[in-house]
């Protein structure tokens, strides 16, 4: 049956993927409303002020951002043109014997493979050739746009003709479909080798949210080996993607409203249109929404009221977990430029950020009830400084050292582990956790809590109570989530569909990005044909 003319559209949520999906659609002569609960656009790829100072929320590398890239092909696409720094080294992981320096030239990531893992360097290298092979046919899928479930036409994207130019590529990847980390990991005898297997877990609990047992091979390989692609720093960081979209989407003409959090939305059947509702009282009749949130927005409608469905992302998720539903404790802190400045670090943190993925100790690993994962510290460079470097193309910092440069520290926890506390246990849990993140930080930024003038700590609760959903994260990439059943753009529920890191392809800034485009071409088959042929 012909899909129904669209032509006034909801989208909830002013992350990377509501922002990208109101643009697609408004450019396409749409009227398109974009409601948002923040003060400040971004999401989890957002920002927030406090006192003055801009915390990022999430991100900050931009992988997709390279000439020719996914991200970059999609923000040009919309009109936001923006200048980037590349990097050479982004991250170090720290085991508990070993660092990994984690490097964007292929060569020179072989050889510090052969340097951190000396024990079983050939394996190991063996076992990286197989997953750069897979990583580039999962890579291409992406450039090509192609969308999961394939429903219709448009879902393929550019996919046939990107598989007719590589076919001995992605015939080399079928037979891998349903294999996990860790099976690949047991082909090339690597997997009884703990460090290796621990470095993994620390970059896949962070960008597949699950650990090498369950973590599907197909995107698992993409996002270890996404940093050779290229890693892009912009200008002011994620913050200035969020307000250049933001800015751009006013252009196009969507309607924007900030603070405004959705509680409700009704569907009238006769008149087939959903009426959505904030907590300001204002109310907005649509043609079709799209719930870029990650959380559920209770709704009601007489056609599809059956409680089995699941329509949300929310409950999507909750079908689709393996283990525990995975929040964060965060940590904000601003200290001492002169003093970041005099630590033997491997790139000038006032022009490029800086990530350290240290591995839990027993400690961390206890408390947390995360024994695989990792604190995520991550140095943020002051936009002056970017601005600067930006247009002298120079890699030394043309800025002088100053008080008040952000670094933020994330760890994943179950949310529930929280949530279920009573206020006593509650802040007991919390100055544990603190102690336990200084003691962990001090072994990498020594000095640290004597040069960090604030200090401010979060944990699910906190999300809970800013975001409405204590989780974070997306969607799990297992096998069955990622590839055998997908969840997608479209809901049962008439005219309301899904976008953000909950749905297909998944976490990640690029990914949450991607699946806005998804869900506008569902609504309009038109979205996304401008994108220039990768």
């Amino acid at each position: 049956m012909k899909q129904r003319a669209v032509s006034h559209i909801g989208v909830i949520g002013a992350g990377m993927a509501g922002l990208v999906a109101s643009m697609q659609l408004a450019r396409l002569g749409h009227s398109v409303q974009l409601i948002e609960r923040a003060k400040y656009p971004g999401g989890t790829a957002g920002y927030y002020v406090r006192e003055g100072v801009e915390y990022p929320t999430g991100a900050t590398i931009s992988f997709g951002m390279e000439p020719g890239g996914p991200l970059r092909a999609l923000l040009e696409d919309v009109g936001v043109h923006l200048p980037s720094l590349a990097m050479e080294h982004s991250m170090d992981v720290v085991l508990m014997d070993r660092v990994v320096h984690v490097y964007s030239d292929r060569v020179r990531w072989m050889e510090e493979l052969r340097r951190a893992f000396p024990e079983r360097a050939v394996e190991v290298v063996e076992f990286w050739k197989r997953l750069e092979r897979t990583a580039r046919a999962v890579y291409l899928v992406s450039k090509s746009y192609a969308s999961l479930p394939i429903r219709t036409a448009t879902d393929l994207g550019r996919l046939p003709s990107t598989v007719l130019h590589h076919p001995r590529l992605f015939l080399s990847s079928v037979p891998e479909m349903r294999s996990t980390v860790e099976a690949m990991l047991q082909k090339y005898r690597l997997k009884d080798y703990d460090p290796f297997c621990r470095f993994l877990n620390a970059q896949l609990l962070d960008a597949a949210q699950v650990d090498i047992s369950h973590a599907a091979w197909l995107p698992s390989a993409v996002a270890l080996d996404i940093y050779r692609y290229g890693t892009h720093v912009v200008a002011g960081g994620f913050t200035a993607i969020a307000q250049a979209l933001l800015q751009q989407a006013r252009a196009l003409g969507v309607q924007v409203w900030m603070s405004h959090t959705v509680v409700g939305a009704d569907y009238d059947s006769a008149a087939k249109k959903w009426r959505l509702l904030s907590n300001r009282r204002m109310q907005l009749e649509v043609d079709a929404v799209i719930n870029a949130t990650g959380r559920a927005i209770p709704t009601s409608h007489a056609d599809h009221a059956a409680a089995n469905h699941f329509d949300s992302a929310v409950e999507a998720l909750e079908a689709r977990s393996v283990g525990p539903r995975w929040g964060a404790v965060r940590l904000d802190a601003l200290v001492s430029s002169q003093w970041l400045r005099s630590l033997d670090l491997p790139v000038d943190a006032s022009i490029y950020p800086f990530a350290f993925q240290l591995a839990n100790d027993e400690e961390m690993g206890t408390l947390l009830e995360d024994p695989d994962g990792a604190v995520y510290v991550t140095l943020h460079p002051r936009k002056e400084c970017q601005r600067a470097a930006l247009e002298r193309r120079e890699p030394v910092s043309p800025c002088q050292p100053e008080d008040g440069q952000v670094v933020t520290v994330s760890v994943h926890t179950p949310a529930l582990g929280w949530i279920s506390l009573d206020k006593d246990t509650y802040q007991l849990k919390k100055a544990a956790v603190a102690r336990a993140l200084m003691h962990r930080l001090e072994k990498v930024l020594p000095g640290f809590v004597a040069n960090a003038r604030v200090r401010r700590m979060g944990t699910p609760l906190t999300y809970q109570r800013y975001l409405n959903k204590a989780e974070v994260g997306g969607h799990p990439l297992t096998v069955k989530a990622s590839l055998v059943t997908p969840r997608g753009a479209r809901t049962e529920r008439p005219q309301w569909y899904l976008a953000g890191d909950t749905v297909f392809p998944g976490p990640g800034t690029l990914s949450a990005a991607m699946s806005g485009l998804y869900a506008a071409r569902a609504i309009d088959g038109r979205a996304g044909r401008t994108i220039p042929v990768l």
